[in-house]
């Protein structure tokens, strides 16, 4: 009977958990076994006295990344998007999906960023968002940006110059110079990267691994209705998110926008 790599290594992965389990506390050693998707493992840890056989939370680092999309040098000046800039405030992943948008269970991973704009658009290398951040080991469901958009009573200030000029904190700058404020579902300042947008349904975060968090954010031409002026085309802003090890962007060296 042939066995496939694969099946070989959930069998060991199930038999070490279970081995693990059975020895929990015994003599001077802790065992504690893990799995994920497929992948597990034995910790072992000795020592005199025993140690505290109990379940440490495994990390990974994460860095966020916005990659750049390419001008349309086929378009018009009038339909050419020449830029999106972005003022981004927050960096959220959640590991279940839930129309609660309130729970507590969005992971903040950039608590003390500061509001920084970006401009989404060209060819030079992804927009570094955030690095190095430590995020629990895990499978995440969604991912949810939040944007500043100047509200008059809040206290938060956008250090920098305002490339979108008068029409907000997040606009779309056309090559013909026109410019317009980017559509956000509920007309709220964020968006919500659904599993249904991210590859694999989810986005898996490697204990003691250095992971990429690549977001790729596009402007979609749709339309909009007002009760003041019916239906009309609008940019609207979509997302799509996915994980990987770091290789290229960890050894490469850009300067943030």
């Amino acid at each position: 009977m042939r066995f496939s790599r694969c099946h070989l290594r959930n069998t060991f992965s199930c038999a070490a958990m279970f081995t693990a389990i059975g020895l929990t506390g015994c003599g001077n050693s802790c065992f504690v076994g893990f799995s994920n998707n497929g992948n597990g493992g034995v910790i072992v840890k000795a020592g005199n006295p025993p140690p505290t056989c109990s379940l440490s939370a495994a990390n990974g680092t994460m860095n966020v990344v916005a990659l750049k999309s390419p001008v349309c040098e086929a378009c018009t000046a009038a339909a050419r998007v020449a830029h999106v800039f972005v003022t981004l405030r927050s960096i959220q992943l959640r590991p279940s999906a839930s129309d609660d948008k309130n729970s507590f269970d969005w992971l903040e991973l950039a608590p003390h960023l500061e509001p920084r704009q970006i401009d989404l658009m060209g060819n030079s290398m992804p927009a570094i968002l955030l690095a190095s951040a430590k995020v629990p080991a895990g499978s995440y469901r969604e991912v949810r940006l939040q944007f500043f958009r100047g509200d008059p009573t809040s206290a938060e200030k956008f250090p920098g110059e305002n490339a979108c000029g008068e029409t907000g904190w997040n606009c779309i700058i056309l090559a013909d110079g026109h410019v317009e404020p980017f559509r956000l579902p509920n007309d709220m300042p964020e968006l919500l990267i659904p599993s249904q947008s991210i590859e694999s349904d989810s986005l898996v975060v490697l204990p003691d691994a250095t992971m990429d968090l690549r977001l790729s954010l596009e402007p979609r031409r749709g339309s909009y209705y007002s009760s003041a002026e019916g239906w009309r085309p609008q940019n609207v802003l979509v997302g799509r998110a996915t994980v990987v090890r770091q290789r290229s962007f960890g050894a490469e060296s850009s300067t943030p926008d």
